[in-house]
């Protein structure tokens, strides 16, 4: 059974109308341990722990995911401030990707659990119902970094894709191509690590409801679709920089080749001119 956040008898949380709580999502590059966060800040007030939620003050919750996304529930802004900055002196996190943001509004006190266009209503708040719109939301902003990240990647290597085609050969010099490639591969390297985490919420396996509530919102965030993309792009990028990389190294061979070609003249010529020279 859900463990309540707000009051457990429901005509409490109804009695007061339907509520409105706001949540807001930010990324942080890298990976949260949350052992680490819990033990160095004790003054949070921790509700679970795999995944990390937290109770800064009365009505308010801060969800955090493993994969570096934070949701803040109904938080002011002096909690986000608070929060963000102790995100960032965590080690193994990263920057914060101002890019990748998002906002939602959860109403309270519908008579089902239903998910509209940017918005969710609920019948009552509980833990784990917190926990499954979290993680969507989490994800969902955790992938707008991603798609950002790869879509650098695929505009360094299209100059490259472009000249194959039109030219037959590798432009720039290469050292930046070692580069593209590079920049393509720390990128691949990267989405890879955050989206192995994308795990479905265990709260879902012995309950049908949450079940179909965490469908809901992975069909609104388009989740499936945009991971299934990401993978494809991904895909591309690691066929495109493993074929630069064999042409770079078949322009060596041939380089190589070139060079025992003339060693071997200079050896004939070295040799006919020595024999010219005796006779």
């Amino acid at each position: 059974m859900d463990a309540p956040l707000l009051p457990r008898n429901p005509a409490l949380a109804l009695a007061a109308g339907s509520s409105t709580l706001l949540l807001r999502a930010e990324y942080f590059q890298g990976q949260f341990d949350a052992r680490a966060f819990a033990a160095r800040y004790p003054h949070h007030r921790i509700l679970s722990t795999n995944p990390l939620v937290l109770e800064p003050e009365a009505g308010t919750w801060v969800y955090l995911a493993r994969f570096g996304a934070v949701v803040f529930w109904n938080a002011s802004p002096a909690v986000v401030d608070m929060v963000l900055a102790d995100l960032a002196g965590m080690p193994g996190l990263g920057t914060r990707v101002e890019a990748a943001r998002d906002d939602l509004r959860v109403h309270l006190g519908a008579e089902a659990d239903r998910v509209t266009f940017s918005e969710v209503w609920l019948r009552e708040l509980t833990l784990d119902k917190l926990k499954i719109v979290s993680l969507a939301l989490a994800q969902s902003v955790a992938l707008d970094s991603v798609e950002a990240d790869v879509s650098r990647a695929l505009d360094r290597f299209q100059p490259v894709v472009e000249a194959l085609r039109s030219e037959g050969r590798l432009v720039p010099g290469q050292r930046e191509l070692l580069r593209t490639v590079g920049f393509a591969m720390s990128v691949r390297s990267a989405v890879l690590d955050t989206l192995t985490l994308f795990d479905d919420p265990p709260e879902t396996w012995e309950s049908e409801a949450l079940a179909h509530l965490d469908s809901a919102l992975y069909d609104q965030f388009d989740l499936e679709e945009r991971l299934t993309a990401v993978n494809q792009k991904v895909a591309y990028l690691q066929d495109a920089g493993s074929t630069v990389l064999d042409v770079l190294a078949h322009r060596k061979d041939q380089r190589l080749e070139w060079i025992i070609i003339v060693l071997i003249l200079v050896e004939v010529v070295l040799f006919v001119w020595k024999e010219f020279l005796v006779r």
